[in-house]
């Protein structure tokens, strides 16, 4: 199996992304501590490592192949002068976020500064209970974090395999319920994503609205960036997600979401062609 590499669009997904973190820990910029899918060629992180103390890399490996591609992990850390940063977890991120624990029984070393989750597939996959795994496993995440007095970056990276329209469409019939209750009437506007010939925009207001509403309950408060879409490996549409969660312990009740749904809907996405980014609401509508 070839390896997928980073392409132009990535590239520049991965710049937009250290930006953020900069941006967030400018104070803090070398004393960060990461989390997440590096790939054994850990081509994010081996830009960013001057940034980070820490480096927590999740590594499955290709089936029959799980410890040689865990084992290259580390010759690539060796060789880039990454292996005394480097804190390995062998298994697949979602089963380790569940348990907390890896295949060979090490802990996720909680809190973190950044959680990259860059995943090659979708969010709503489901375990033999019909339940989202994937969602609930970066829920847990949120929930580690929240035990600990920390800001941190999640960055989630996806794409459209096993879009579950029934749950988009049911979260959108409740969000249209709630700004009927406020007097604006908004289903054209969700009707307009639901029947535009791209598909990929709708998750643009799912992901925001799901960890806005999850961190909250966590006592979280969520800022988002521009949601990010560009064309990956084989052209495969892909999406970034870039939040930045602040502890918010004023009261004992959670809070409501900072982000009001208002912006997340009318917010232009950043599009990424041949490395050239532009911001655009692909002629949906907007709430006026």
């Amino acid at each position: 199996m070839t390896p997928l590499y980073f392409t132009k669009n990535k590239q520049v997904v991965r710049d937009l992304q250290c930006k953020t973190i900069e941006n967030t820990f400018s104070t803090k910029l070398g004393n960060l501590r990461y989390f997440g899918l590096t790939s054994p060629e850990m081509e994010d992180v081996r830009n960013w490592s001057p940034i980070f103390s820490k480096i927590i890399a999740v590594e499955r490996g290709r089936i029959g192949e799980e410890y040689l591609d865990q084992h290259n992990l580390q010759l690539t850390a060796a060789k880039y002068g990454l292996l005394s940063k480097l804190v390995l977890l062998r298994g697949d991120i979602d089963a380790i976020a569940l348990s907390g624990k890896d295949t060979f029984n090490n802990s996720i070393p909680y809190p973190v500064d950044v959680v990259s989750l860059d995943y090659s597939g979708g969010l709503f996959y489901k375990n033999g209970n019909n339940k989202p795994y994937r969602l609930k496993a970066i829920e847990n995440i949120i929930h580690q974090q929240s035990l600990h007095n920390v800001s941190w970056l999640l960055f989630i990276s996806c794409n459209l395999d096993n879009l579950d329209l029934r749950e988009v469409k049911e979260t959108f019939n409740h969000i249209s319920t709630e700004f009927t209750r406020t007097g604006f009437n908004i289903r054209d506007v969700f009707e307009s994503y639901l029947t535009s010939s791209l598909i990929f925009p709708i998750l643009k207001i799912y992901v925001p609205y799901y960890i806005n509403q999850i961190t909250s309950k966590y006592r979280f408060s969520c800022a988002s960036e521009k949601v990010i879409t560009y064309p990956g490996n084989n052209r495969i549409e892909m999406l970034n997600f870039r939040f930045l969660l602040r502890k918010d312990e004023s009261t004992f009740a959670p809070r409501f979401p900072i982000e009001r749904l208002r912006q997340i809907i009318n917010c232009p996405m950043i599009r990424i062609e041949n490395g050239i980014q532009k911001e655009t609401n692909f002629n949906l509508l907007k709430i006026k």
